[in-house]
């Protein structure tokens, strides 16, 4: 029987940061506050019991320069994570690598690799006081030999960057247009590629075809919760048929939205519901498609799934 590792995730990006016009100066956070209370939400929905997420939270450059700490949600909200260890949940890290010296500047991607390397480098010395995470995720998706080798170092066990069959626009530097869909080792010369073992495993932010009401075909996206339900539904359905032609037995699959994503009063959305409850809709319709198949499934955590899978794999070889 096969059996399914569903790691739902949250990036806690400030309000506005995501979508088809992202602001990068935006630091305001009203949708992680109205999360505050999703384990409970989650936990009381009909078919949802209780769900061990990864918060991957913002700890980086720009909180620093702007809000006075690269720290600054770890600290500001030290008794929630606090809390939702204790239940459970993974608290990773999610930095951004911007320059952004003032508030009127305009926040820049560091893109040279060596120097996105040092920034990282530099941040955990801060960081690693007071936080001490095992799971990694690069803000908008990217990496470099030389940054996915230095959160190797720095002993991340493991990464969730890689969004596969996705490439940046202009300028950008994500690139994982031939990446596995699956949990892999990266080749140290070429991350899109499976390699020999290393000490962090990737598991990719997993993609789907979803069409949105402006797009005039389906476009690969990474598997978001927080979509209008009759846009899951549909994803839900082709990729149930995926499912049934694989032969893997053990597979991970690894969900992301953005706190803004599920905050009503934010306006209308072609893409996002802004809703709890249709997240929530959204996660049950997942698990009910996986019942119907008869397949075994467990939600866990990143970390979670990614020692479990290398069991896993273990067991294969012996």
């Amino acid at each position: 029987m096969k059996k399914h590792l569903l790691c739902l995730t949250l990036d806690t990006d400030p309000d506005g940061l995501n979508g088809q016009a992202p602001d990068r100066r935006s630091l305001k956070w009203k949708g992680l506050e109205h999360l505050r209370e999703l384990p409970e939400h989650m936990a009381s929905a009909p078919g949802l019991a209780s769900i061990p997420m990864t918060w991957f939270v913002r700890a980086d450059g720009q909180l620093e320069s702007i809000l006075g700490s690269a720290t600054y949600l770890l600290e500001k909200h030290a008794e929630f994570w606090t809390r939702l260890a204790s239940q459970g949940h993974e608290i990773g890290w999610h930095p951004h690598l911007y320059r952004q010296p003032t508030a009127d500047d305009a926040p820049a991607i560091i893109v040279d690799p060596i120097e996105a390397k040092d920034e990282l480098e530099r941040l955990w010395e801060q960081i690693k006081r007071i936080f001490h995470p095992t799971s990694f995720r690069n803000g908008e998706g990217w990496h470099t030999a030389e940054t996915y080798a230095a959160v190797e170092r720095l002993g991340f066990l493991c990464d969730s960057t890689a969004i596969p069959g996705r490439v940046g626009g202009a300028a950008h530097p994500m690139n994982w247009e031939q990446a596995p869909n699956q949990p892999y080792f990266p080749n140290p010369q070429n991350l899109c590629q499976p390699g020999n073992e290393r000490s962090m495993l990737e598991l990719p932010m997993n993609t789907w075809l979803l069409q949105a009401p402006y797009d005039a075909a389906p476009r690969v996206r990474y598997m978001n919760p927080a979509v209008h339900p009759h846009l899951f539904k549909s994803a839900v359905a082709n990729w149930e048929l995926a499912c049934e032609c694989d032969g893997v037995d053990l597979k991970v699959w690894v969900m992301i939205f953005h706190p803004d994503e599920v905050l009503e009063g934010q306006g209308a959305d072609a893409l996002c519901a802004r809703s709890v409850p249709d997240l929530c809709r959204n996660l049950t319709s997942m698990a009910d498609a996986l019942r119907r198949r008869g397949a075994e499934f467990e939600w866990t955590t990143v970390s979670n799934a990614a020692e479990l899978w290398r069991i896993h794999q273990q067991c294969l070889i012996a």
